[in-house]
């Protein structure tokens, strides 16, 4: 009997994706992850809007995901890494040094308003 092929792992609002392609979220085409990225544009792509972009731009040099490393890192990502984990509508700022942790405006003013920070 075969073995079934699902994740284990449940989907979670906090999932980030890593790179998605910019071409797709232009045309509001649901959140497609990027396989390709070019440094000329900036931008990033998935294997659809590679060929494309190919063919519109022969001169422009691809990179695809097996070098990742040199692609920029997504505003996604810095957005969510930036982001409170206690408020998620507010961005950390600020460090507390008496308690050496990142903090929100919000978390400064509930529970480190005493303490002074550095930037």
């Amino acid at each position: 009997m075969a073995a079934s092929s699902q994740s284990s792992v449940e989907p979670s609002f906090n999932e980030v994706k890593d790179y998605i392609c910019n071409a797709c979220e232009d045309q509001n085409i649901a959140e497609t992850s990027a396989d390709f990225y070019c440094k000329q544009c900036e931008r990033f792509y998935c294997g659809n809007c590679i060929h494309l972009h190919g063919k519109l731009f022969a001169k422009h040099t691809s990179i695809g995901r097996v070098d990742i490393d040199k692609w920029p890192v997504s505003k996604k990502v810095v957005d969510f890494l930036q982001t409170c984990d206690v408020h998620k509508e507010h961005k950390i700022d600020q460090f507390c040094d008496l308690h050496k942790q990142l903090c929100c405006p919000q978390c400064v003013s509930d529970q480190h308003r005493y303490v002074l920070f550095s930037c």
